[in-house]
């Protein structure tokens, strides 16, 4: 499906004029397939086979949508400000939205700030209702959830701002989440493939331009899907063996290895994405809490197995090594030929002959191709 974005852009839509006159690909129809992933792993079809050949796929989609978007951002102005590296701006006004905390609060600063958002919580928990999953999120709150929430917050922004000042992320154009409400695929049981026919999510969607890229890097987006597909949705478990595919996927995609200081800040974005989806799902009970009256119509899942989650990742973490893992991924024969492919499709992306292919309609086709390729390398396995 495609929309033409009118030159003129102006009232309730004045937002979108960043797109004004560009044509833009938003989904393709899953048919016979899938409109949305399950979030429990034990729905998505072929079992657990099925489950790992999906994992793969997202991994390379990340990179995929990000790329091929990339021409949106081609005419956006110059001066616009979009990135977040750390991705710490949006989550802390969410957290203070959502329990009606001060900025300075939410930095757990010393033992005045932990005793006030204790009494904060105290005051607001009497206005949670007799819903299981207010009552679920009242017994973790009791249970300091939201304490260790910002302290976990609070950590991966320090350590994370710290990497990217002794390794700045390059320019990336567009940043998409990649998560099972968003993504719909099609999948061929008889040779356990999938085919991704849709991933979209404008809301959270963040872009920039070749002069003002965003500086936030393209492991963040892998590490908020690792946070979904990685782990179980009822008991936390954290499964490595999902996080594998999705990471092979994800590095047959990119031209080069993964750094060191990359693989360290994805192991830290899989945790914030986690803490993310906490403060997200919180959002859902935030009116209630706060003793107004809601007007969520969502299902409303209780925040507390997120940091089920995050404790289960780093207990994991204590007797395995996640750089160790991903660079067994990447250090093989297979990758580099994987690799190979990516440094063509980068010269031709910098090259005459994109710019003449794209104004031919000319890149699905090549995209498809590239796309081929690197599905025969896996074959061939």
């Amino acid at each position: 499906m495609y929309q033409s974005v009118p030159n003129s852009i102006d009232g309730d839509s004045a937002e979108l004029s960043f797109f004004a006159g560009q044509t833009m690909t938003l989904t393709e129809a899953a048919r016979n397939g899938i409109d949305e992933i399950p979030e429990a792993l034990n729905e998505i079809p072929g079992g657990r086979k099925g489950q790992l050949a999906l994992m793969q796929q997202l991994g390379a989609y990340i990179v995929k949508v990000s790329r091929a978007s990339s021409t949106v951002t081609d005419n956006l102005p110059q001066g616009i400000v979009t990135d977040d590296p750390t991705g710490f701006i949006t989550g802390r006004k969410v957290a203070c939205e959502d329990f009606a905390l001060s900025e300075s609060m939410t930095h757990l600063s010393d033992q005045d700030d932990r005793k006030e958002l204790r009494n904060c919580i105290e005051r607001m928990l009497p206005n949670l209702g007799e819903s299981p999953e207010a009552r679920s999120f009242h017994k973790g709150l009791e249970r300091n959830d939201l304490e260790v929430i910002l302290d976990c917050f609070n950590q991966l922004e320090r350590i994370i701002q710290q990497s990217l000042q002794c390794d700045p992320a390059p320019d990336v154009p567009i940043h998409n989440e990649v998560k099972p409400a968003n993504v719909g695929a099609v999948y061929d049981s008889d040779v356990n493939h999938w085919k991704i026919t849709q991933s979209f999510d404008f809301d959270n969607m963040g872009f920039g331009t070749s002069e003002n890229g965003d500086k936030t890097p393209l492991e963040k987006d892998l590490g908020r899907t690792l946070s979904f597909f990685a782990f179980d949705q009822l008991t936390g478990e954290f499964y490595a063996e999902n996080a594998k595919a999705t990471i092979k996927g994800y590095l047959e995609r990119l031209a080069e290895k993964m750094s060191e200081a990359e693989i360290f800040r994805l192991q830290n974005y899989v945790r914030l994405g986690i803490v993310t989806s906490y403060l997200w799902r919180s959002s859902y009970l935030a009116e209630e809490l706060q003793g107004r009256h809601t007007q969520i119509q969502l299902a409303r899942i209780d925040p507390g197995i997120h940091v089920t989650q995050i404790r289960k990742f780093d207990s994991w973490l204590k007797s395995n090594s996640f750089i160790a893992m991903l660079e067994g991924l990447q250090n093989t024969e297979k990758m580099e030929q994987h690799h190979e492919l990516e440094k063509e499709y980068l010269q031709f992306r910098n090259s005459e002959a994109y710019y003449a292919t794209r104004e031919e309609g000319g890149l699905r086709e090549y995209n498809i191709m590239l796309d081929a390729a690197h599905d025969q390398i896996n074959f061939n396995e």
